[in-house]
């Protein structure tokens, strides 16, 4: 007698034996001209090319009279199509072959002779996929896209260089949007290598049939193979379905479940020895824990518990915890175990008030929300439940009652253990399974949100425009330790440091001012670059008054707020003591705020992104996804601006595309060692540079003129144009009756866009180079392109400068102001309008806008609360110019 739980058996519907697909490789039609393309690798799918041109099952579905358990009928293959191994991707053997289904055989004890797989119409025809098939059907994307996705990520292509170099086999995909494909192509990559190693594990326990494995092998997500598998998932030891099955309960049970003969009597059961056996209600119980255990295993159910899920509405409730009594918690002298059911004090209640009393449907409830309220029952402020209505436990128990009760023998004993087991089935098992697996999949959406927050902002902090040409003070505000300055050159060098004391215990604020003046005069400084961490709004009181009384020139002098958050983590970091080995930590902050001024994209580098502070509940997800997100994006950002290769430090270098921390550090050594680079192909004399590195980082790395003494080897070197593309330049330039080194004038760019505006020459010259002509048009605009034009230029996301500050208290509903957008979530963006702290720009009032950092804004105070020092905005306009101060605009 088997030991694993029953199956439904077939029924009377044909199956169709039908060719499943060829494993065709769908290229573009670049393919084979394109001499930089990288050669395709072994295919990961292995289990999809296996089964390619061999014929297959349908499923069929399971009805109401279906017969107990039956063994699978032999299939009668008929001559297989001559061409059914070189057909087409998705398409069938139009001669499919037809056999009878099994018949239902029962034993004389009820028990099936093998099990086989009936199943709903939801598993029909389905075929073992190919992970590009399955990649454009997940993603939505042309099966061609698809394929060549797969090939260029099984050969290592980076995201940056696949959407600059070869966006033409992708089809022009944005970095987001190529980054979540990637994520799913991992994930389908993991779902191939768990169903192997499934079917590995089956096979060694000899319970794997073709069918089986088929079924497994089609799975299409972790969720389908989990419940494939759950039949076949053995029991924990020590379960009560496994000590029911110890005590020899378990054909009594499949014959109370199947209704097979002959009917069972509980009294001939009894035995009176046997303690667990005693009684007729110990044998009882026994045999429902084992007909629990099978219904809640049966895939059928499972699959219909996920379905009316979907179907009906389930509420999600919050309420609040009753609180333990503070007097109680802090006098008690009672063990850390108990502690831990008191709300932690630490955090402040009032953040999660609007889940004290909360309910929404899980289909409605937004990322935000899920994230808030995970956390507010992490700290013990909430308690979660899930409402299902009525209907859905009586959907689910009708269909239960049908998959077993329709068919077999029908007696007293078997109606009354089936009705009480399925009761307790639904009420221990299967409710609880379902509200995990919401919890699971709303935990899991709301984590993909908050991530994709954190890396849409993260980008827009990365390339907001450097401030060239100034000299800036940083100011790292404090009360004990006072505010730590720090001045650096235009070049971002340091020329001189302190502290001042304006507040606190130890204020001094007449020396303050003394100070601050004479840094400003003595090195004609009219910046200063002021954190936004504790004191910051005290400080730029201070600024306003000086300004007010005239001490400092409001026409000259202007400061802007400094994202603070990391500072404090560069300025103990190994790369802080490297660049200042005999400076204090605290003076290391104030440099660190001036630079990011000075040029963002080069200081926040240095910082590990999460502690950057730019997204939403950052702290409540996975962090290894997290950090691996962040990653591409600082990669993104600093390969887009790209590095001059002779001058480019470690904390920047090791980001571009196609390098890593060691291969930066052989470069480094390199130049250190022989001089700058000349050209980019130097860079395949350092060690550990091979082609494919090369390939990767050659386009997002130049050479530029003042690093090499004024003159290039070759001028494109400090272009967007690719290596694998310099011919084709070259040929372009000598057309125009142009010299490469007049790349970047006027004259030079003029005569180009006349040139690119002939589709004539354009095809020609595509036609030559076996070029496609997206890869031809973009290397156009690249000639096109000012010489060391910097890309956040093109962006142009300046930082806002100020010149006072108001108080909250001067405020009041319907003010117009402008500000700028600090940070952006689901639910809507904080914005600095020059008050003491930001304010919120819900969603419902940003008139459809999407807005970004950076992004200046007109717009009106709504819902003040000056007691919580609390304001909401409404959006009016957008503000087209990028560098301007605060105004309060007259009603």
């Amino acid at each position: 007698m088997s030991t694993r739980p029953r199956r439904q058996a077939a029924t009377k519907t044909k199956i169709i034996i039908e060719l499943s697909d060829s494993d065709k490789d769908v290229t573009s039609e670049s393919k084979d001209t394109d001499e930089y393309r990288p050669q395709q690798t072994r295919a990961l799918d292995s289990a999809a090319a296996t089964t390619a041109g061999v014929a297959k099952r349908k499923r069929w579905p399971t009805a109401k009279d279906t017969a107990a358990e039956a063994p699978a009928a032999k299939k009668k293959r008929g001559k297989k199509d001559a061409n059914g191994e070189n057909a087409c991707p998705n398409q069938s053997n139009p001669e499919a072959e037809t056999i009878d289904p099994p018949r239902s055989l029962m034993q004389t004890d009820g028990a099936a002779a093998s099990t086989t797989t009936g199943r709903s119409s939801f598993w029909e025809r389905r075929k073992v996929w190919n992970i590009h098939e399955l990649l454009a059907e997940t993603e939505n994307i042309q099966p061609t896209a698809a394929a060549n996705i797969v090939q260029l990520f099984e050969n290592e292509n980076t995201i940056p260089f696949i959407c600059r170099y070869r966006r033409d086999l992708v089809d022009h995909l944005p970095p987001d949007r190529l980054r979540d494909i990637r994520n799913t192509y991992t994930e389908i990559v993991d779902l191939r290598k768990k169903a192997e190693h499934i079917v590995t594990q089956l096979e060694r326990e000899n319970v794997l049939n073709e069918e089986i494995r088929d079924e497994l092998m089609c799975a299409k997500n972790n969720e389908e193979l989990e419940f494939l598998y759950a039949p076949y998932k053995p029991a924990s030891k020590g379960t009560l379905a496994e000590r029911a099955k110890a005590l020899g309960l378990e054909d009594y049970a499949d014959r109370l479940l199947f209704g097979a003969a002959p009917q069972v009597k509980l009294s001939s059961i009894v035995d009176p020895s046997n303690e667990a056996l005693a009684t007729e209600a110990l044998v009882l119980n026994g045999i429902c824990n084992i007909i629990i255990h099978n219904i809640s295993k049966n895939t059928n159910v499972l699959e219909e518990l996920r379905r009316l899920q979907n179907v009906h509405r389930i509420v999600l409730m919050c309420s609040k915890t009753k609180e333990s009594s503070s007097s109680k918690a802090s006098t008690s002298s009672s063990s850390s175990k108990s502690s831990k059911n008191i709300a932690d004090r630490k955090i402040d209640s009032s953040k999660f008030e609007n889940y004290f009393n909360f309910q929404c449907d899980i289909k409605t409830i937004k990322p935000h929300q899920m994230l808030a309220i995970n956390r507010a029952e992490k700290h013990k402020f909430i308690s979660v439940k899930f409402d299902t209505n009525d209907y859905l436990k009586r959907d689910l128990s009708r269909f239960i009652s049908e998959q077993y009760m329709s068919q077999g023998l029908q007696y007293p004993l078997r109606r009354e253990t089936f009705t009480k087991a399925l009761e307790e089935c639904i009420t221990k098992k299967l409710q609880p399974l379902m509200c995990r697996q919401i919890r699971a999949d709303l935990k899991e959406k709301a984590q993909k949100a908050a991530i994709d927050v954190f890396a849409k902002n993260l980008k827009q902090l990365l390339l907001i425009s450097p401030l060239k040409g100034e000299r800036i003070l940083g100011i790292d505000p404090g009360y004990t330790n006072g505010c730590k300055l720090a001045l650096i050159s235009e070049t971002a060098d340091v020329l001189d440091t302190g502290v001042i004391y304006p507040h606190g215990v130890r204020a001094n604020k007449r020396a303050a001012e003394q100070k601050l003046v004479e840094l400003l005069s003595k090195h004609n400084c009219q910046v200063i670059a002021l954190g936004n961490g504790t004191a910051c709004r005290e400080t730029e009181f201070w600024l306003t008054d000086l300004f007010h009384a005239g001490i400092l020139d409001s026409r000259s002098i202007r400061y802007s707020i400094v994202n603070e958050n990391g500072a404090s983590v560069y300025s103990c970091s190994d790369v802080a003591t490297k660049e200042f080995p005999d400076m204090d930590t605290n003076e290391r902050s104030a440099v660190s705020i001036a630079r990011r001024l000075n040029d963002p994209l080069s200081e926040y580098v240095k910082i590990e992104p999460r502690h950057l502070g730019v997204g939403m509940y950052q702290h409540d997800v996975s962090e290894k996804t997290l950090t691996e997100s962040l990653k591409d994006v600082v990669s993104e950002c600093v390969s887009y601006v790209g590095v001059d290769l002779n001058t480019a430090s470690l904390s920047v270098l090791k980001h571009i595309a196609g390098l890593s921390e060691k291969k930066a550090e052989k470069i480094i050594q390199y130049r250190t060692e022989k001089g700058p680079f000349q050209s980019r192909k130097d860079l395949l004399s350092v060690r550990t540079i091979g082609e494919k590195s090369f390939v990767q980082c050659a386009g997002f790395v130049r050479i530029e003129p003042l690093s090499v003494g004024g003159r290039l080897k070759n001028p494109l070197d400090c272009t967007w144009v690719h290596p694998e593309s310099y011919k084709v330049a070259e040929t372009i330039v000598g057309e125009c009756d142009l010299k490469l080194s007049d790349l970047g004038k006027a004259s030079f760019i003029l005569r180009i866009k006349e040139f690119a505006s002939s589709q004539t020459k354009l095809d020609r010259i595509a036609k030559q180079h076996k070029l496609p002509m997206d890869r031809l048009e973009f290397l156009l605009v690249a000639l096109q392109r000012e010489l060391l034009q910097d890309y956040r230029a093109d962006l142009d996301k300046r930082p806002l400068f100020k010149q006072g500050l108001t108080r909250i208290e001067d405020l009041s509903n319907c003010d117009v102001v402008t500000g700028a957008v600090t940070n952006v979530t689901h639910f809507g963006a904080f914005v600095d309008v020059g008050v003491e702290r930001d304010g919120l720009l819900h969603k419902s009032h940003m008139k459809n806008c999407d807005l970004s950092i950076g992004d200046r804004i007109v717009a009106s105070v709504v819902n003040l609360d000056k007691k919580r020092q609390k304001f909401g905005l409404r959006l009016e306009n957008m503000l087209a110019e990028t560098d301007t101060s605060f105004t309060f605009k007259s009603e």
